[in-house]
């Protein structure tokens, strides 16, 4: 064995890197374990562990040093909770945009008749509607096609400025808030189109009927709002992603700021 070794200053900076890229890791994977697609159960575990402790190594030696780095085991997890808990935060911002298109596909199917059918999404194995399911997975991959993923890496590395290590965790509960009801006024504004066509069908067949009792209303209202929604829907499809970009731009500087930045 050699002397350098045996040297226990050389043990001492080793343990010290060690313990910065735990928490480097800890702070990454709660981003891959709320991000799109990379952290659905059909992304095989070995392959987002690997993808974590590669990327966890790459960033590692842009990390700012934390000025006290914990001594024991009870410091140290008490720090991998609160990195954990800014990595999901960072993930959460993208997964909730996503959210509110699903929310968006589940009330255009409310009108158009799809609620009675559900569908089973493999990503979350729960049930879902078929336009959201439809319109979900246009949006994830969205979210690789115009960089969002590079863009919330640099964000990542970013929160280190703004969340550095051992400071805890800066949450702004009131933009978090804000942030909540500005999506899910995005989603109804996604659906609007789609509910309001449909609003005005139901009127002009309940009119309709009032005046032609023999109409069979109910028979002829599927078909019409099926065809008609569908039609309003593949429109808005070319529109997608024009819709979706401004978020996705904003979504890494969103993250930051709901960290105080």
């Amino acid at each position: 064995m050699t002397p350098t070794l045996l040297n226990s200053g050389v043990w001492a900076f080793t343990g010290a890197k060690v313990v910065l890229w735990v928490l480097v890791l800890t702070r990454l994977t709660g981003l891959l374990a709320v991000f799109p697609i990379l952290g659905s159960e059909q992304m095989p575990l070995q392959l987002r562990a690997a993808l974590a402790v590669l990327l966890s190594t790459v960033i590692l030696p842009v990390i700012p040093v934390p000025k006290v780095v914990p001594a024991g085991l009870p410091e140290l997890v008490g720090y991998m909770v609160c990195e954990l808990a800014i990595g999901i935060l960072l993930g959460t911002v993208v997964s909730w945009i996503l959210e509110a298109v699903a929310f968006a596909g589940g009330m255009m199917d409310m009108q158009m008749g799809f609620s009675f059918v559900q569908l089973l999404d493999p990503a979350t194995s729960q049930n879902t509607s078929i336009s959201g399911s439809l319109m979900l997975q246009m949006a994830a991959l969205l979210v690789f096609v115009t960089g969002l993923h590079h863009q919330l890496i640099l964000a990542l590395v970013d929160s280190y400025r703004v969340a550095p290590m051992g400071q805890g965790m800066p949450l702004q509960a009131m933009g978090l808030v804000a942030l909540i009801g500005r999506l899910m006024a995005k989603g109804f504004q996604l659906a609007f189109p789609v509910v309001a066509v449909l609003f005005l069908l139901d009127l002009v067949l309940g009119i309709s009927g009032k005046f032609m009792p023999q109409l069979q209303l109910l028979q002829l209202s599927f078909p019409l709002k099926i065809s008609l929604g569908m039609t309003i829907l593949g429109l808005m499809l070319r529109e997608l992603a024009p819709w979706l970009e401004p978020l996705f731009e904003s979504a890494p500087r969103l993250t930051l700021k709901l960290l105080g930045g």
